[in-house]
């Protein structure tokens, strides 16, 4: 594991080529942030069964990011194989549409990737190629005292459009009721575990069966920037900056960690490339 330290945080990083064993189908290996830790408080971010040290891949912890739409999943039929951008060539065993990684955990040839180590920053690039695709992805991962970011950069380098549908899931863990509040403001539809305080911050329902979990889709400003200030038992707040349109937002929630996922989508032409980021302020 690759480690980042500033400002009495120690960010850790999984290695595409050496921690395998953590990585599935599901989250760009690239980047993936397992943990952040500060020296006196502990570590500050959850998953799905934390603390479990060894979760399922596709559960995973910590900031992972996913690139969600496959190439050539739209094609593919069982037996075939599609490229999920940042994992690799993934084998289709399941009939079931559309085709998502969670039905298809078989990933029978990993993406490369070169890893440049600096003092604050981890530089990890990948040239990927499938089926007439061709796509350079550029993963950075940075601490600049207590503001880590981490920046994608996708540049279409074959003649097939790509379409870059991706999102972020990080992993929080639960600081009381309260979980977050966003700017721009955004409005819930009818769900069983989340709603809008009159403070403005998305709460828990407290008698909600928190072990199913619960997954809702947030009526939000989309084409513009989001900010959130998210609740944390340790730190209080932690603020997160979405440096690109927010194409959709997910909310999800579980007895273990809660996790809002901010989306950004394009179709990439060939010759174009896409710059975008998140900034975590600890």
């Amino acid at each position: 594991m690759l480690t980042l330290h500033d400002k009495g945080l120690t960010v850790s990083l999984l290695e595409p080529a050496r921690d395998v064993a953590r990585l599935g189908s599901r989250y760009c290996s690239g980047g993936y942030i397992w943990q952040v830790t500060d020296a006196r408080l502990g570590e500050l971010l959850t998953g799905p069964c934390f603390p479990e040290r060894e979760p399922p891949p596709f559960d995973g912890q910590g900031l992972p990011e996913v690139f969600e739409t496959a190439l050539g999943a739209d094609t593919a039929a069982v037996g075939d194989d599609v490229w999920v951008i940042g994992v690799g060539r993934v084998r289709r065993e399941s009939a079931n549409e559309p085709f998502h990684v969670r039905d298809n955990s078989n990933v029978v040839e990993r993406a490369t990737w070169t890893v440049e180590r600096h003092e604050r920053r981890v530089v990890m690039r990948s040239r990927e190629t499938f089926s007439g695709f061709e796509l350079d992805l550029t993963r950075t991962v940075s601490l600049d005292g207590r503001t880590l970011t981490s920046e994608s950069t996708l540049s279409n380098t074959g003649e097939r459009a790509i379409p870059l549908r991706w999102f972020a899931h990080p992993f929080f863990p639960w600081a009381g009721a309260e979980c977050f509040r966003a700017t721009p403001t955004l409005a819930l539809p009818e769900n069983p575990g989340f709603f809008v305080n009159a403070r403005g911050f998305v709460e828990r329902r407290a008698e909600h069966d928190w072990q199913r979990g619960c997954y809702v889709v947030p009526e939000a400003a989309l084409g513009r920037e989001l900010e959130v200030a998210q609740r944390h038992p340790a730190l209080g707040e932690v603020r997160v900056a979405c440096r690109f349109p927010l194409a959709r937002l997910a909310l999800w929630g579980n007895d273990r960690t809660v996790s809002f996922e901010p989306f950004h989508a394009q179709t990439l032409a060939p010759g174009d490339a896409s710059v975008w980021a998140l900034e975590y302020r600890f």
